[in-house]
Parts: structure tokens; C-alpha cells; sequence
């Protein structure tokens, strides 16, 4: 260790940091109103230090516990700029794209925290709202710059030394199409991070601050070293992948290039994305610090530091940023120009995180998987009731991951980068003008392999009012489907169809804009699915009845596929044996004669 600390100690100090953290969490999870935080969980928590650097965080969104340092340094950037001194008490409001926000829908509630006067550490959470007053409801693709997403709070004082300030709060409430949810999930925020003041404060008291900054300076270089320690085992190289975007919401049917490169020297990673699309004209932009750089981080924490594959203690905190340089020129996609639009920034990053597993894949075959479904399905809809009155929803659905070194991918659920949960359609249908038709797993059209790829999910739905949704989605073109490695196959793009009342059915693109449905329409959506892991004739057949039996793969797939005759309810073991044998002379004779 760099200092002189009790390693029991260091463990306790780190598990009471880690427990604020999720308290916080646990707290504004329980108390929101909108579904987007109760059940999504599309929000995070962190408590960090004076140099904005990430002491303890939630388990939550990757994209809001990383974003949390960049937030945090723009409210700090703003303040010293202003020359305005934060005191005990305050609570600050920011979500400015160009000073650190992930994007203006995640708006971040920042708390000071002093002990005998002096400022020690931030209590700090940001969460994703269902409506800032921008140019239409919830979010939007189709726009101009920063200041049609909506209200930008750029370190806005919510509380001065405890006092709340009510001009601000009726200002928030009359700028929003969706005031009960919006404010009531602000209010919870709020609550969380002063929560989070209380119980750092109480931590203090009980172990004195020389001993708390001693002991979080250590969990921070900690954290460092061992995320150091990971990196050194990949063989130094240069390793590339690339990808594409459907489109950018403009010109259809053009893909947009990403390539990625991740330069291994040592015990440090640079991934490079010099050769990315320039920032576009509308809001397919992803803010650097608040996004592109946070991507970049989670994944290579994920990927290094799994706590399912270590026996040690492995706090999370900004020991595991420091090790990875990001190269992002400013006017590319990944790191716009102000005051480009950045609402729709997603997508684009977590591809990046995908491309990453695809180029290491080759050095790191244990630890990779075949192609995740690397999105999601970002859904913003609104329509009015009979009074006017709005309501708003973001939905964010499920994708899936690939298969991986001896296990399938996992099914219908978010990946990588966003960890977002699915909404239970009961409290959709109970809480907004929705009536579901189908909620249920794509069967027959993922990735095979020794270990297949994940499934997704497809939900449809009809429109009790008329509404309109914006669409936020990649890989619904045949471009780009997630790859199988080691010889497993792809998965499937997605695909939005729009039904008619009439029967009539319309396919859409992943990225719409405001599209228009009529009461009684259907809205389903098709989620990407996950590539193949290693040769499918060298899968277990009783995996293989397994997924006939739950009706993933028809018996003819089994037979084609997987080389696995299956009589009735058994699998032929001699039959497979033989048959698998000629599959495997074919591939070889094949192969001989490329």
C-alpha cells in the first residue's frame, strides 16, 4: 500500500462509503414518481471528493455514477467563474452538456459537504427526466442546438444554506410538459443527496476526517492499482475494430463508420476515435466528458475488474478512470462543438464499448463476447388526455448480450454501458394509456454457437390516445447485425413497425422523429439480438433439446445448426454423433476449397 493504513480498516471505511452510496440510491429508486426511476433505475449516486474524484458510487447506470466527476467539475467551473462561495446547506441543479452533463435530460443534484467549515466532499446524484421543456416532449432527435433540448440549469443553487429558493422551483415547474413527476422526482433527488451529506458527516464523527481522507485517498489508489495490474496482463499492441450507424437520423440508408483503436503500452489503454463522423446537425452528438469518456471507462471496468471473477474487495471510484485516455477531436461525434444538440448521444458510445470487446477479442478470448447487441431502444412518447394535460414516458428497451466463454448470452436485458431494468408493462398499463398485445422472447433468430448469443424481446402495444414518439435505436440495418466469434453466427438486427388501424403496417427506421399515431394504433418493437460463441456443433446437446423444449430454436435449427437430432423428447445420441461428423467434414472441405 502507498500509505500507512490498517487493511481491515481500509475495508471497513470502504464498505461504509460503499453503503452511503447506496442508500442514496435505494432512497431516490423508492420515493420517485416517474417509472423511468422506480423501475428503470435510470439514475445513479456517488459521493466524491474536492477534486471531483468518485470516492464511492451506486450500482447503478454506468453512464450516471461515471458521469458524476464531470458534472461536478462543470458546477465547480461555473462557481469559480461566477465567484460565488458554496456553504453549508446549498444544493445545486446542473445538467449543462458542455460542462460535464452525460446529457440535458440527466439532470444532476449536487450537494457540498463541509466538516468545521471547511468543504471535504460532494454528495451528488443525476437521474433522467421525462421532460425539460424542449422543443417537443420527453426528448427529440430533430434539433437545432443545446438550447432547443430544453432548460439548462448550469450550477443553479435549488437550496442556499438550507433554505429552498421558491422562484427557481415554480421556474422548473412551469417549464416542464409533466410538472408532478418532474418535480416530484427532482424533490427526491434532492432528499438523496442530503441524505448523503447526513451520513458522510456521521462517518466523519465516528473516525475523525484525517482518517476518512487518508483512507479514501488510499481506496482511489487502490482501486488504480489493481485496474493497472489487469491491464498489463493483455499483450501491448495496437487493435482495431469498426462499426456502423444505421444512419444519422437525416440521411437515410447512409451509414455512419465508427472505428475504434485500443492501444495497449503497459499498464495503461488509450482508445482512439480520430477516425469518427463529424458531429452532426441534430442531437446524434456525444458530449466528451459526460459520456464519451464515461463509456470508454465502464467498459474497461466491467471487462477488468468483474467482482463475479474476483476473490478481492474492489471498490468502485475513480481509480478505475485514471488508467484510460480517450482520443475524441473536438468537432466529431464524440466530442462536439458547443452548442450542438446532444439529447440522442447514446447509442453511438455504447457501440464504441462494443467495438472495444471486438477488437481485444482476438488477445483476450476468455474474457470477450460475441457481438452484444451494443443499444437500446429509447422510446419518447407522449400524447394529452381529453383536458390537455400531458403524459410522458421514456422507455428504454431491452437488447442482449453475446454469448460468452461458458455461457449464453443473456436474454432481453440491457447491456453494457446503460444497465437500465425493463418496465413491467402492468405498471405502464396502470399508470399511462397503453394496452399490450405481446410481451414475449424472439424465438429462432439470434446467434448460434457452442454458447448463443441472447435473445431479445418484442413489445407491442396500442395507443389508448393519439401520441407521438421519437425513436432512439441502432442496428436495425443488415450492415451491421452483432457478429458471432470462433465461428458462431450473428444475431438479428431490430426492427419498429407502426400498425394501423386499418391492418396496414409500416416498417420504421431506428432513429424517427416525432411520429405520429392515431388512437388505437400499435407501436411493436423488435429488439436486437446477440452473436454466437464458438463452433455450434461443438454445443452440448442437451442444451440444445434444452432450447427446443422452451421453443427458442425449432427442432429442424437443432438438426442444421447444432448437428443434434432430437426424437420426440430425447436426443439421438448416435444419430447426432454421425451427423455432427459429416457437418464437420463439410466445413472442412469447405474451408480446403475457399
Amino acid at each position: 500500500m502507498s500509505r500507512d493504513v490498517d487493511p481491515v480498516l481500509l475495508q471497513i471505511i470502504g464498505g461504509e462509503l460503499d453503503s452511503i452510496a447506496k442508500e442514496m440510491a435505494h432512497q431516490l429508486i423508492r420515493s420517485s414518481y416517474s417509472v423511468l426511476i422506480r423501475e428503470s433505475e435510470d439514475m445513479g449516486c456517488a459521493l466524491l471528493n474536492t477534486r471531483c474524484e468518485e470516492i464511492a458510487e451506486s450500482d447503478n447506470t454506468p453512464f450516471h455514477v461515471g458521469s458524476l466527476v464531470a458534472y461536478t467539475k462543470g458546477m465547480l467551473q461555473t462557481i469559480e467563474e461566477r465567484g460565488i462561495e458554496l456553504r453549508p446547506g446549498d444544493v445545486l441543479a446542473h445538467n449543462h452538456p458542455y460542462l460535464g452533463a452525460s446529457h440535458s435530460l440527466d439532470i444532476a443534484i449536487i450537494a457540498p459537504i463541509f466538516v468545521d467549515g471547511e468543504l471535504v466532499a460532494f454528495s451528488a446524484n443525476t437521474a433522467h427526466h421525462l421532460d425539460i421543456g424542449g422543443a417537443q416532449p420527453g426528448g427529440t432527435i430533430d434539433l437545432f442546438d443545446m438550447y432547443a433540448e430544453g432548460r439548462i440549469f448550469n450550477a443553479t443553487f435549488l437550496y442556499r444554506e438550507g433554505v429552498r429558493d421558491d422562484n427557481m422551483w415554480f421556474f422548473f415547474t412551469d417549464n416542464t410538459r409533466a410538472p408532478r413527476e418532474v418535480m416530484g422526482d427532482i424533490s427526491c433527488q434532492v432528499a438523496a443527496a442530503q441524505h448523503g451529506v447526513r451520513r458522510f458527516s456521521e462517518l466523519v464523527a465516528k473516525h475523525g476526517w484525517d482518517t476518512v481522507q487518508s483512507y479514501s485517498e488510499e481506496l482511489i489508489d487502490y482501486s488504480e492499482r489493481m485496474l493497472r495490474a489487469e491491464i498489463a496482463k493483455i499483450p501491448d499492441g495496437t487493435y482495431a475494430a469498426e462499426g456502423w450507424l444505421d444512419d444519422d437520423g437525416i440521411h437515410r440508408d447512409q451509414p455512419e463508420r465508427i472505428n475504434v483503436k485500443v492501444i495497449v503500452e503497459g499498464d495503461s489503454v488509450t482508445v482512439d476515435l480520430s477516425e469518427s463522423p463529424p458531429q452532426r446537425p441534430n442531437a446524434l452528438n456525444t458530449p466528451y466528458g459526460g459520456s464519451t469518456c464515461v463509456g470508454v471507462y465502464s467498459l474497461f471496468r466491467t471487462l477488468l475488474l468483474d467482482t463475479f471473477l474476483s476473490e478481492k474487495y474492489i471498490p468502485g471510484n475513480s481509480g478505475g478512470f485514471r488508467p484510460i485516455t480517450v482520443i475524441a477531436p473536438e468537432g466529431t461525434i464524440f466530442n462536439p462543438r458547443f452548442p450542438a444538440a446532444t439529447q440522442i448521444r447514446f447509442n453511438p458510445i455504447n457501440r464504441v464499448a462494443d467495438l472495444i470487446l471486438q477488437a481485444l477479442a482476438p488477445v483476450m478470448p476468455e474474457r470477450t463476447t460475441a457481438g452484444n447487441s451494443a443499444q437500446l431502444n429509447g422510446m419518447y412518447m407522449s400524447g394529452t388526455y381529453p383536458d390537455g394535460s400531458y403524459w410522458i414516458t421514456i422507455e428504454v428497451d431491452e437488447g442482449s448480450y453475446g454469448g460468452r466463454p461458458g455461457k449464453d448470452g443473456m436474454d432481453a436485458v440491457d447491456c453494457l454501458s446503460a444497465n437500465i431494468r425493463n418496465q413491467p408493462i402492468e405498471d405502464l398499463e396502470m399508470h399511462l394509456p397503453f394496452r399490450f398485445h405481446r410481451y414475449e422472447l424472439i424465438e429462432r433468430e439470434f446467434g448460434h454457437g457452442r454458447w448463443r448469443g441472447g435473445t431479445s424481446a418484442v413489445r407491442d402495444y396500442a395507443f389508448l390516445t393519439p401520441a407521438q414518439v421519437t425513436t432512439e435505436s441502432e442496428r436495425h440495418a443488415d450492415i451491421d447485425p452483432p457478429p458471432g466469434v470462433f465461428g458462431g453466427t450473428p444475431g438479428r438486427p431490430g426492427r419498429f413497425w407502426h400498425v394501423r388501424n386499418d391492418g396496414t403496417q409500416e416498417r420504421l427506421y431506428s432513429k424517427v422523429n416525432a411520429h405520429r399515431f392515431a388512437a388505437g394504433e400499435r407501436l411493436v418493437i423488435e429488439g436486437v439480438t446477440s452473436g454466437g460463441y464458438g463452433d455450434p456443433l461443438d454445443r452440448d446437446p442437451a442444451l440444445v433439446l434444452d432450447n427446443c423444449l422452451d421453443e427458442l430454436i425449432s427442432i429442424e435449427q437443432a438438426r442444421d445448426v447444432y448437428g443434434v437430432v432430437i426424437d420426440g423428447r430425447a436426443v439421438d445420441a448416435p444419430a447426432t454423433d454421425a451427423l455432427r461428423a459429416e457437418l464437420r467434414a463439410r466445413s472442412t472441405e469447405a474451408k480446403e476449397n475457399a
